[in-house]
């Protein structure tokens, strides 16, 4: 499978698949060359596109340069599941845990039409865009917030969306689009505290998908409360009717859209 969208070049593809086999790690231009077997001028410019994408950073030290993967970058999950089922499960088992593995993106006949048409809207997003000042419509950070009763914070949207299978979605748990300029835990917290006025701390990635009723992106935090009474009015009152503690018996109830499979497992 290629890299849909975002490769524009071998020389890319390349480099996003050796930095996503060593995410934790920064090299610099020579050392690349060496390792990649590749013209360093070809490597120098694609990962000064990168940079201005907001996929890489980097950083001197004395008189090198070096580049790394942004983590922060709100696609940095969706390009990495894209690189990661790009390459043979041989190589990738190798270098990746089971956990990590249990985390690719569903390349089902339902959504790889959409999930194809989606990367596609991102390269020309990155390409076109200052990641500094925007945010991705597409790209969401919802937060799991469980109280000491063991309740789940839900809230009621003021006007439903409908979705692929007349999917209608009422009941949702918080948060909200990322920035281009915050990581996804810094989005969980600001979006949650604006639609429910809990100020929360997300601890736990619970899961990453492609939505199969919605054309969207959807990350799945587990957050805890850091007071167990609301800091301020929710200020996304003309979004959300209403903020609700709910029993995790009564979710699925209350969320008729398809809810995911690992956030059902935990809320058990």
């Amino acid at each position: 499978m290629k890299l849909i969208g975002l490769i524009k070049s071998k020389t890319r593809e390349k480099i996003l698949k050796f930095f996503f086999s060593h995410k934790d790690k920064k090299y610099y231009l020579r050392e690349l060359e060496r390792r990649l077997k590749l013209p360093v001028g070809n490597i120098r410019r694609e990962l000064i596109s990168l940079e201005k994408m907001g996929l890489f950073k980097k950083e001197k030290v004395g008189n090198l340069v070096y580049y790394s993967l942004n983590e922060n970058s709100p696609f940095f999950g969706v390009i990495e599941n894209i690189v990661l089922a790009s390459s043979k499960k041989k190589r990738y088992s190798q270098r990746t845990n089971a956990s990590k593995m249990n985390n690719l993106i569903v390349m089902d006949k339902r959504n790889i039409e959409l999930l194809r048409q989606k990367i596609n809207e991102l390269a020309n997003i990155l390409e076109t865009v200052s990641h500094k000042e925007s945010k991705v419509e597409d790209f969401l950070n919802l937060g799991v917030v469980v109280n000491k009763k063991g309740e789940v914070l839900l809230v009621r949207r003021a006007n439903p969306e409908k979705g692929r299978g007349g999917a209608i979605l009422t009941w949702a748990f918080p948060g909200g689009i990322q920035r281009f300029n915050e990581s996804r835990e810094e989005c969980v917290a600001r979006s949650v505290l604006s639609e429910t006025g809990y100020k929360v701390k997300p601890f736990l990635e619970i899961s990453f998908r492609f939505h199969p009723e919605f054309p969207v992106f959807v990350v799945y935090h587990l957050c805890r409360l850091i007071s167990s009474k609301q800091v301020r009015k929710p200020m996304e009152t003309s979004e959300i009717a209403e903020v609700k503690w709910v029993k995790p018996n009564q979710i699925k109830r209350l969320i008729t859209t398809d809810l995911d499979l690992k956030v059902a497992k935990i809320l058990k």
